[in-house]
């Protein structure tokens, strides 16, 4: 499993790295508010697409941190 992992997931600043990946996702969703507030059937699918975009970010974290407990980076 150790092969398949990218290398920012031992990287020191690990956490920095999704931290601005997940702001990523908020902006996305940010931005669907204020189009929804126009156009409504315009802005909901931005808002779905940066809450799944930061749902990923979450789920990336999760993989990450259990493969560096696996490699006894923590």
């Amino acid at each position: 499993m150790l092969r398949y992992a990218r290398t920012a997931t031992f990287a020191p600043n690990w956490k920095s790295v999704l931290l601005a990946d997940a702001l990523v996702g908020v902006g996305i969703f940010v931005i669907g508010i204020f189009v929804a507030r126009w156009i409504f059937w315009a802005g909901v699918p931005i808002i779905i697409a940066g809450l799944f975009y930061v749902f990923l970010v979450v789920r990336r974290a999760l993989q990450w941190r259990w493969l560096r407990n696996k490699a006894g980076l923590n």
